[in-house]
C-alpha cells in the first residue's frame, strides 16, 4: 500500500510528484478556523517557475495553498484500457 508524502515543491525533480503524474493531493488546514480537510486530484504543470495543479477544469497554487494546509500527495495509478 502506499503511503502519503509531503509535498515538497523544493524537492520536486527529485522526490516527485513529477509534471504530468495522476496525482490526489489531500489538504490538512493549519487551524480548525472555518476550513475541513480536502482532496483534489489533478496533474501537476510547472510554467515560467511557477507550480500549478490542474484539476477537472480549474486551477491552484500549492505555493498558496501551503500557506492554509499542509500537503501531502499521493501517486495514482493510470487507467490502463
Amino acid at each position: 500500500m502506499a503511503t502519503w508524502k509531503v509535498l515538497d515543491l523544493r524537492q520536486r525533480k527529485t522526490y516527485g510528484p513529477h509534471d504530468g503524474e495522476l496525482i490526489v493531493l489531500h489538504m490538512i488546514p493549519k487551524s480548525a478556523w472555518g476550513r475541513s480537510e480536502r482532496y483534489l486530484t489533478g496533474r501537476l504543470r510547472t510554467e515560467a517557475g511557477r507550480t500549478w495543479m490542474l484539476s477537472g477544469g480549474s486551477v491552484a497554487s500549492p505555493a498558496e495553498l501551503r500557506k492554509h494546509y499542509d500537503l501531502r500527495w499521493l501517486r495514482l495509478p493510470e487507467d490502463t484500457i
